[in-house]
């Protein structure tokens, strides 16, 4: 069966004038998603890589905000759903205005941060590698964008919630609870992509080949034990920079995004700069990838079973 997204009433279009996506939702996301890659499909372009791997993620995300797909036997998995969906909407707006950004040939549109401005540069060579687009993307994406999105929702959220409540010991004490909830939503989306990380590698083997699912079976469940353990780390590190961020004045406000654009910077550049081992596995995956993958953009097949490391015990859909 073919995975399903729950998506507004509202198609792709039209409040998304000239390519400018602004979803506001996990269901205007994958439309907009959907839009974007049917195009960069259609001309071998290489920005199709990471955005397919979002929009695998972005899938799953829907899935675990309405109950569907692979989360219907799981019931509810956050405290505020409409607040994820929310939230991964404004999260996915930041990087359609990257995407945007990297299409303008005007010298005045400088990328976002150095961490896109080198995930975009990869991505327009002629045979990039699968896995260096994906990880570059994936990098910029969580250690630029995330916090910003997390702070312009949750800023939003207690501007309301103060003006709501009058009395300063309660309202205190319910910014204390709604951030504590939060981050429990925030700490739940780690299983959600810990889960989708086996899709996402069959999705873009079958796409574009590479060395992806190579290396997973070389691996076992190393794979999965590492990517775990860096989504944890990079996303605490995100919360920290939300809370930065919210106790941040206006010119403090920019010392945590110089932060941010550093330490997205300098993962970009051990990515591409890492060393021998860095060269050799990004060397491979170019070798094995397809060398154009046109028309090949099938998300209907994404809803099929998927295995992980070869293990039949071990599969994407097992209990939460």
């Amino acid at each position: 069966m073919a995975d399903t997204f729950t998506a507004s009433t509202l198609a792709c279009g039209s409040d998304c004038k000239d390519g400018q996506h602004k979803p506001r939702n996990t269901g205007e996301a994958l439309l907009c998603m959907k839009k974007e890659l049917e195009q960069l499909y259609a001309r071998n372009d290489g920005r199709a890589i990471f955005l397919r791997a979002y929009f695998v993620m972005t899938t799953q995300v829907n899935a675990a905000v309405h109950g569907t797909g692979d989360f219907e036997q799981t019931g509810p998995i956050f405290f505020d759903p409409a607040w994820v969906d929310r939230l991964a909407g404004r999260f996915a707006a930041l990087y359609f205005e990257s995407l945007t950004r990297s299409r303008a040939c005007s010298p005045d549109n400088k990328p976002i941060c150095a961490a896109w401005g080198m995930a975009m540069e990869q991505a327009a060579r002629r045979r990039p590698s699968i896995l260096l687009c994906m990880l570059l993307g994936i990098n910029a994406h969580i250690n630029f964008d995330l916090a910003q999105g997390i702070h312009e929702i949750v800023r939003e959220d207690l501007r309301r919630l103060r003006q709501e409540l009058k009395d300063p010991e309660t309202r205190d004490r319910r910014v204390a609870e709604q951030m504590a909830r939060w981050k429990f939503d925030h700490d739940q989306m780690n299983n959600v992509l810990v889960r989708t990380n086996p899709k996402i590698q069959e999705i873009l083997g079958r796409e574009f080949r590479g060395a992806m699912r190579l290396l997973s079976r070389m691996g076992g469940q190393l794979d999965e034990l590492l990517t775990s353990a860096g989504l944890r780390y990079y996303r605490d590190r995100v919360w920290n920079n939300v809370l930065g961020l919210l106790a941040a004045g206006p010119e403090e406000f920019e010392k945590v995004k110089l932060r941010l654009g550093w330490e997205s910077q300098q993962m970009a550049e051990f990515l591409l700069e890492g060393g021998w081992l860095n060269n050799a596995v990004f060397r491979l995956d170019r070798g094995l990838r397809r060398g154009r993958f046109e028309g090949r953009f099938q998300p209907g097949l994404d809803g099929v079973e998927v295995h992980a490391a070869g293990r039949l015990d071990h599969r994407l859909q097992r209990p939460f």
